[in-house]
């Protein structure tokens, strides 16, 4: 079926947390590229304690606005922002979902999870509109992420031995049987994610992006990505770049990540937690060796969602 002209198609979720002008800067690279058949939600976790801040700081916005409900308010016009506001903090997953079921709802075909840190640099969603129609086999689509950290990247690869992540540089290594897209710019057809169930809640925050793939995988759809649509991406302004928060919640999910996707590693991976808080230990990294024990015993006490634990957000 061929697209009705100038009908919403794909609709671009971008969350705040606390990061107003960042995700101000965010949408108004949006606006310079996309076409008048985008929508864009701005979705506020926290927004009891934000929505003062986030109404001022909208007051003087280079872009118009509305306030939208997520169960029924209307579908904002071409070049409008929708802005829904979440009392909680739901996290990553949470508050990506608000907007994605909001969409879903309204019938968009396409949508497309954006970081608020980031700065559409080429292309839009245009393209990968296109290349979702071409190819219904594909349940996800990645697109080239710049970094100040990193080289390009579209997703990552898990590595079965240590279950670390390296990067996926390219759409090819995207079809790797173990690559994910990375959920800093994820674009999905909409049916193909209300079939998946949408993005993992429980997680709160760090492994959503490998999760969902591997979901899409198992329920028959294939991975990739294109070289014609770019992203800058500022990383990790929520939570802060390798901070103990970072790493708390990368190690905690890390667990529940292998005991729901590779159950049989799940014992060789326990045998090495000894070896590794003695390194810490060793090494006089008393900090991470407490992120590191905080994360595993959470996990064995099924302790999913978000942590009453105290952590910096600050950068080691």
């Amino acid at each position: 079926m061929q697209p009705v002209p100038d009908a919403p198609c794909t609709g671009i979720v971008v969350l705040n947390y606390h990061q107003p002008a960042d995700t101000s800067a965010c949408i108004a690279s949006l606006l310079a590229r996309e076409p008048d058949t985008s929508r864009i939600l701005w979705v506020e976790n926290d927004a009891a304690a934000t929505r003062d801040e986030v109404l001022a700081h909208l007051a003087g916005a280079p872009f118009p606005w509305v306030e939208v409900a997520p169960e029924d308010g209307p579908m904002p016009p071409p070049g409008t922002v929708g802005v829904i506001f979440c009392a909680d903090n739901l996290g990553y997953a949470g508050g990506n979902n608000v907007g994605l079921r909001f969409l879903h709802r309204h019938g968009l075909p396409f949508g497309w999870v954006l970081n608020n840190d980031t700065l559409l640099a080429a292309g839009s969603s245009a393209l990968l509109a296109e290349a979702s129609r071409a190819r219904p086999d594909v349940g996800a689509w990645g697109t080239v992420i710049l970094t100040e950290w990193h080289p390009v990247y579209f997703g990552g690869i898990i590595q079965l031995r240590d279950f670390a992540i390296r990067h996926a540089r390219s759409p090819e290594s995207l079809r790797e049987p173990l690559a994910f897209v990375s959920g800093c710019s994820l674009f999905m057809p909409m049916a193909v994610a209300a079939e998946a169930g949408f993005l993992p809640e429980d997680y709160f925050l760090y492994y959503e992006d490998p999760s969902f793939s591997l979901r899409l995988k198992q329920l028959g759809y294939a991975i990739d990505g294109l070289w014609t649509v770019t992203v800058r991406h500022l990383e990790s302004l929520s939570t802060g770049r390798r901070s103990p928060l970072m790493e708390y919640y990368s190690h905690r999910n890390r667990w529940f990540f292998i005991e729901r996707f590779f159950p049989e590693h799940l014992r060789r991976q326990k045998a090495r937690i000894p070896y590794t808080l003695q390194k810490y230990l060793l090494r006089g990294k008393l900090g991470a060796l407490r992120v590191e024990w905080a994360a595993y015993r959470d996990y064995l006490r099924g302790r999913l969602g978000p942590t009453a634990r105290v952590f910096s957000r600050a950068r080691r």
